[in-house]
């Protein structure tokens, strides 16, 4: 674009951005192609929607409405202008009971219209599987459907009426009951009825889901809705801003039938036999899927309840049920179908196995290494009956090519989301992905089906409209197209054949036509070389730096309100700030598509790794596993290995010895910490923010009240003890006495793993730990001589700093092997305990990222402090005696805490205190990250992450304790509550009797 042309687009007053991050963020979305925009734009009302069209076409510069970016076939991906809808227009009104409607901006999410309607006893009944990031703006422009087709049809059958940005920037609302666009309806309607016959032919009756390319056969039957025309247009003919749509009542009662199959063959049978009950849904997942969920800590209580272990089968079928659940569930039952059946009617253990199957997309293209189960075929329908031979159709297109294939999805609608698994790194697999393509459409039109049925035609079926419409309805369709944009403006090259390529001055050039090969992604093009050596392992699957970055297929799982990832999209709603976003910057450095080419040293590289917090919340709610903390801490040690580690991020590295030389002269030091005139030098020197409290230090160093209180002299030297409960002890500090310690059985050595904050900041935790584990019979230790985990160092990027200290830790720990458990004789040596959950996530995944020797062993011997108790407590319900107190208590897990385990378990343990209520808080990252938040540069996201949390702790009953484990937790909420957090070992403490 010329400077002009960016000058005239942006006098609208919208937000509009070409700048090169940009670009490239939007340049793909969930699907295999890869466009670069010219730029992207974010109206926040339609006036400023209205004036950017205006403003692009008088620029000769093509518009692509987006909405979450999850098209799987390129419909959101184009040459010109990005228009994203999804970023401000979330506004839900005009909630009419009697009408049962509703009115929607484009960028309101699925789940989150839900929300808003389930207090009411509502729901929109279309429910697609990406409802936690899907735009109502793009179901309605792809006419999505999902699941439960059988009951509430497409997105279509609930549009009452549209309000619409034309290509010539007019402002319209369309619908039954408005008489807008009169010549377009007529003209339109003439068009279509000079069809109907090739339309009848074409399309005989009996599919569930929608015909590719405009709804022209809906629009026959009711010729005033222009909303049929404009549902399922992916964006070719104008931009839907808000949508007046149509709510159902939620259903009174649901329940699951699953059938659990030796053969997919057999599943499809089974699938026709059982529509006579009418379910809402018969959704079908195959053994590839279900394979991908293994060791996937969110799906492992899924894999638990289905048996998958004990009882592996190739193919389940997902029966649900509406109203008269008890009998049609018993029929199901009774019919002997499959080899096992199983009944649920608990909404949690429902949900469960729905989670599953919405993560398909992620799952499957989660597998290990470069083939991948692709989406190209993925969206054609049949009739249901017809569903056993279509599928018999196309294994036989997979089988004389070699290929393996995932059969998924809405088996009760006729479709299923077929991914052959192809390497289209391959010049091989790329011609079986041509040879697949072109077979497909011939098959589908061979049963009369849809080759786009819920999806859209976007770039990757684009080619075959011609072959699935025939010359007449094609020609309907581009009259439509030329009635609405005379000059295609509106997404070009999606629909019908006409250009998405640039000339190499990057001005637009039309007339190209759209291939499904065109386009791919330059990382299969062109395969990424790393500038640098990688150092870890990224042991959990992949093995690869490049591996790990490439699971990331822009599904945007990420996109989400919820869970605990990512903390920074959801404070922000930035792009730049997902998983998604950061992972695509990434690959756009190392393709060199940023500016000075220099991929480790960019502002865009930057812009995306700066601000990651290194949560690890990607790890396990994203279902391919992408780790973008593996991958930030790979390239920033590239970097500082290439230019050197600068001061900052040196000093930063080395808490553990700030620590040693604070505690020296703690009051000098805790006065120079708190010395305002110093604090505003240090941000400008350092960086740190005047605004952010820094941590004081002890008094007394845990570690010497620990030796100074350990009575008895061990013959170990690396390890002081404390605690034998057959000696006494006269320990008076904090409330720690020593007459809390048990009379019951010995249960041996536990080795407290006292971390750096807690050895010169916060000591009194380190003490009430000891308190609670001496007090349930163990013998505690401490590790001499250990060093720093290396946490803060790795968070630097500092590998080989982290990497040494791992390196004497794990040796450390493992010539203390010798001390045999009693609780576990499968471990090697006594249980390590950890109290920062960021200290523990360390030995247990990251020392193994680093290949240290022996971390494996070790790992096995670490617990959270708070698991390892309350695993006991569980066990032996009498081996602690707990003070009665009525009391409420909300607990904030720490995220690296989360992102190994479910979090449940500290209620547990918290309501195991006598008339104590806990609830886990529904809360992310704190936004504070170890030394992310004390930058002044990072302090206001800081701030603007933590206002989950915040707000939840407000939110409580008063004088609800505030229980969090992670140090840097509590320092968030000390700073910006006037709460004081607790560990739970000072809880714990507290009530021993």
């Amino acid at each position: 674009m010329t400077s002009l042309q960016e000058r005239k687009i942006k006098q609208t007053g919208c937000d509009v951005r070409f700048d090169n991050l940009t670009r490239q963020l939007y340049a793909t979305d969930a699907s295999i192609y890869q466009i670069e925009p010219v730029g992207a734009a974010f109206p926040k009302n339609a006036q400023q929607a209205s004036a950017v069209v205006r403003a692009a076409a008088d620029a000769d510069v093509s518009i692509t409405p987006r909405g979450a970016g999850t098209s799987l076939v390129g419909n959101a991906i184009g040459e010109g202008l990005i228009v994203e809808f999804s970023r401000y227009n979330r506004q839900i009104t005009d909630l009419h009971f009697e009408k049962r409607s509703v009115r929607v901006g484009a960028g309101v999410v699925l789940d989150q219209l839900n929300d808003f309607l389930r207090t009411h006893g509502f729901c929109f009944g279309p429910d697609v599987a990406t409802s936690a990031r899907a735009t109502l703006g793009g179901m309605i422009a792809n006419n999505s459907s999902g699941a439960r087709v059988p009951v509430y049809g497409t997105t279509a059958d609930h549009v009452l009426s549209l309000e619409i940005v034309t290509a010539d920037g007019r402002i319209e609302t369309i619908g039954t009951e408005h008489h807008t666009l009169g010549a377009e309806r007529n003209k339109i309607d003439h068009l279509v009825r000079a069809k109907s016959a090739e339309m009848a032919e074409r399309w005989p009756p009996g599919l569930l889901k929608r015909w590719p390319g405009y709804g022209i056969e809906r629009f026959l039957r009711t010729p005033n809705d222009l909303t049929n025309i404009l549902a399922g247009s992916e964006g070719t003919l104008a931009a839907i801003f808000s949508a007046e749509v149509k709510i159902s009542p939620l259903p009174r009662e649901k329940g699951l039938g699953l059938i659990f199959f030796a053969s997919v063959g057999e599943a499809m049978q089974a699938t026709v036999e059982l529509l006579d009950l009418k379910p809402a849904a018969i959704e079908h997942i195959d053994r590839l899927l279900l394979d991908q969920t293994r060791g996937q800590l969110h799906f492992q209580a899924a894999r638990d309840l289905l048996e998958l272990h004990a009882k592996p089968c190739e193919s389940i079928l997902i029966v649900e049920f509406y109203d008269d659940v008890a009998e049609r569930l018993s029929i199901l039952q009774s019919r002997k179908i499959g080899l096992r059946t199983k009944i649920l009617t608990d909404s949690a253990q429902m949900n469960l196995v729905w989670s599953v199957r919405k993560s398909g997309l992620s799952l499957l293209t989660g597998c290990i290494g470069p083939a991948k189960p692709v989406a190209f075929i993925e969206d054609a329908a049949v009739r249901p009956a017809q569903l056993p031979e279509y599928v018999r159709g196309l294994q036989s297109i997979m089988k004389p090519l070699g290929l393996e294939a995932s059969y998924y999805g809405h088996a009760a609608s006729g479709l299923l989301h077929v991914r052959p698994v192809l390497d289209l790194h391959s010049a091989t697999d790329l011609k079986k992905f041509r040879q697949v393509a072109d077979q497909t459409s011939a098959l589908v039109r061979q049963f009369k089906g849809s080759l786009s049925a819920e999806h859209g035609v976007g770039i990757a079926r684009t080619e075959y409209m011609r072959e699935q419409l025939g010359d007449d309805l094609l020609e309907v369709m581009r009259a439509i197209k030329n009635t609405f944009d005379p000059k295609n403006i509106f997404n070009p090259g999606k629909i019908f054949e006409v250009g998405s390529a640039r000339c190499a001055d990057r001005t637009p050039r039309r007339g190209v036509p759209t291939k499904i090969d065109n386009h791919l992604r330059e990382n299969f093009t062109r395969p990424l070389e790393l500038p640098f050596q990688p150092v870890l392992a990224f042991a959990f699957k992949d093995r690869s730096f490049i591996g790990n970055l490439e699971q990331c297929n822009g599904c945007g799982g990420c996109l989400k309100q919820t869970g605990i990832m990512c903390p920074t999209f959801m404070a922000t709603g930035e792009e730049v700030m997902s998983t998604r976003g950061r992972a695509n910057i990434i690959r756009a450095a190392l393709e060199l598509r940023v500016n000075g080419h220099d991929p480790l040293k960019s502002e865009e590289l930057h812009a995306a790794l700066s601000n990651c917090l290194s949560c690890k919340g990607c790890t396990p709610e994203c279902p391919s596993n992408v780790n973008l903390a593996l991958l930030k801490a790979e390239l920033m040690y590239a970097r500082w290995r290439r230019d050197g580690l600068p001061l900052r991020e040196r000093i930063f590295s080395n808490v553990d010895l700030l620590g040693r030389i604070g505690c020296a002269l703690p009051q000098l030091a805790n006065a120079i910490v708190d010395l305002k005139p110093l604090r505003a030098v240090m941000e400008k020197t350092l960086g740190l923010s005047a605004k952010r409290s820094l941590p004081h230090y002890a008094n007394e160093r845990f570690d010497r009240w620990f030796a100074r209180h350990c009575r008895t002299s061990v013959a170990d030297a690396t390890v002081a003890r404390v605690g034998d409960p057959g000696r006494a002890s006269a320990i008076n500090d904090r409330g720690y006495r020593g007459d809390h310690r048990t009379r019951l059985q010995r249960r041996g050595a536990v080795i407290l793993w006292d971390d750096t904050f807690v050895r010169y900041h916060e000591p009194h935790i380190g003490i009430a730990a000891a308190k609670v584990l001496e007090a349930l019979g163990f013998e505690v230790s401490l590790a001499r001589n250990r060093r720093c985990c290396g946490r803060p160092a790795f968070s630097q990027g500092n590998l080989e700093d982290a990497a040494k200290a791992g390196k004497h830790n794990i040796d450390l720990l493992n010539s203390l092997g010798s001390q045999q458990s009693t609780l576990d004789s499968q471990l090697p040596g006594a249980p390590i305990l950890f109290l920062e959950p960021s200290c523990w996530s360390m030995f247990v995944e990251d020392y193994r990222e680093l290949k240290i020797e022996n971390a494996e062993n070790v790992a096995k011997r670490c617990f959270l402090f708070e698991k390892f108790v309350d695993d006991l407590l569980a066990n032996e319900p009498g081996a602690g005696q707990f003070k009665h107190l009525e009391a409420n208590i909300a607990i904030h897990p720490h995220c690296h805490a989360k992102s190994i385990m479910n979090p449940a378990f500290m209620k547990r343990l918290a309501e195991r205190l006598p008339g104590r209520k806990a609830t886990v808080l529904d809360t992310a990252c704190c936004g504070m990250a170890g030394a992310f938040g004390a930058l002044a540069e990072k302090y206001d996201l800081s701030v603007q992450v933590g206002q989950r949390l915040i707000n939840k702790i407000d939110n409580q009953p008063p004088g609800t304790e505030i229980i969090a484990s992670g140090t840097s937790c509590r320092h968030q909420i000390s700073d910006l509550t006037n709460t004081r957090p607790r560990h739970m070992a000072e809880l714990l403490a507290d009530a021993i009797t």
